[in-house]
């Protein structure tokens, strides 16, 4: 994928970061938190900490070696991050390293590299990683509505396609 795709996509996901933010924020404080039943995720919390943490560790850890910042988990490892507003400092901060990240030469973008995670060789670019740090975190995005759901939330939409067309509106599912 090439940068101003990834960079676009990027923004997207901070398009609808500030309305899944808007959505909690006008939740009671122990919803973030709160145990959720009928869901693949035991909390808002735990969903959220999932695509943080993969943010920060394959572009701040050595998984990536990419290294573009420090880590800086505000939680006991692998306790998901339960405080609300650390979790969105800690948003903050991620973005910032991806930002520093993509925000390289294209020779540093693209070059590939072999990476051995799973114990199965992968050649991937720092392209590829960004590019599949934000699919992923969009992937999440509809655990983030059953969630919701079973809390008993009203849905949102945050399709790419009102972020294209509509980005100003913050849009309920009547539905």
């Amino acid at each position: 994928m090439n940068r101003d795709a990834i960079s676009e996509l990027f923004d997207y996901t901070g398009w609808a970061w500030e309305r899944i933010a808007r959505v909690i924020d006008q939740q009671p404080p122990d919803v973030y938190a709160k145990a959720v039943a009928g869901s693949g995720w035991p909390s808002l919390a735990a969903c959220l900490t999932h695509f943080v943490a993969s943010y920060d560790g394959w572009i701040n850890m050595d998984w990536g070696q990419i290294e573009a910042g420090d880590m800086s988990y505000p939680a006991e490892w692998p306790e998901p991050v339960n405080d609300w507003n650390q979790m969105r400092a800690y948003y903050l901060r991620v973005r910032e390293s991806f930002r520093r990240a993509l925000n390289v030469p294209d020779e540093v973008l693209y070059e590939k590299r072999l990476y051995n995670l799973e114990s199965i060789p992968e050649q991937m670019s720092r392209a590829d990683i960004l590019a599949n740090l934000v699919i992923h975190e969009r992937g999440h995005h509809g655990d983030l509505n059953t969630l919701f759901h079973q809390l008993g939330i009203r849905s949102y939409f945050i399709d790419f396609r009102f972020f294209r067309t509509l980005p100003n509106e913050f849009l309920l599912d009547e539905g």
